[in-house]
C-alpha cells in the first residue's frame, strides 16, 4: 500500500519515510510524530484530512497530509470511527516502511456526553489502544485536530 502525501502548501512528497527521517534528523531527533484525521461533509461529499504533525518540541510543527474523498457520511459516530480508522491506518503505513515513530493519534472525540462525538468515545480510545498507540483527545493537548479540520474544510 502506498500513501500519497504532500505538505501544506500542496507540494507533494515523492518519499514519505525518506522525508520524516530527513526531518527528524536534521531537528536533532527532537520531534513527536503525531497523526490525525478530521472530516467535513459538503453537499454529497464528505472529506477527509488525515494529517501528520512532525512537532518539533518547544518549536512548532510541520505538517504534511493526506486526503481522501467519498459519499457523504451523515452519521457522526461512522465519521468518527471512519476518522479514528484513517489515522490507525496511517500510523500502521508509517509502521510498514519502517518508521515506527508515532507518539500519539489524536482523535476528535469529546469525553463531554453533552457533545455528538462523545457517541463514539470509548470505540475511538478503544480501537487506538487496541492497536498500540496512545492518544489524545479534544481539550486533552490534540493540536493536530484543529490542523486536520482546517484542511478538511479547505
Amino acid at each position: 500500500m502506498t500513501i500519497k502525501f504532500k505538505t501544506y502548501n500542496g507540494k507533494p512528497i515523492e518519499d514519505v519515510g525518506s522525508y520524516i527521517r530527513k526531518f527528524i534528523k536534521d531537528n536533532d531527533n527532537n520531534v513527536d510524530v503525531l497523526v490525525g484525521c478530521d472530516s467535513h461533509g459538503k453537499g454529497r461529499k464528505t472529506k477527509y484530512c488525515t494529517s501528520i504533525v512532525l512537532y518539533v518540541r518547544g518549536n512548532g510543527g510541520h505538517v504534511i497530509f493526506t486526503e481522501e474523498i467519498t459519499p457523504i457520511e451523515k452519521n457522526i459516530q461512522v465519521k468518527i470511527i471512519n476518522e479514528t480508522w484513517k489515522a490507525i491506518s496511517v500510523a500502521e503505513y508509517l509502521k510498514e516502511i519502517n518508521l515506527d515513530c508515532v507518539n500519539y493519534i489524536d482523535i476528535d472525540v469529546n469525553p463531554d456526553p453533552k457533545y455528538g462525538s462523545n457517541l463514539a468515545f470509548k470505540q475511538a480510545v478503544g480501537m487506538v489502544e487496541g492497536m498500540g498507540y496512545n492518544f489524545r483527545y479534544k481539550h486533552g493537548g490534540a493540536m493536530i485536530n484543529h490542523t486536520a479540520d482546517h484542511l478538511a474544510r479547505n
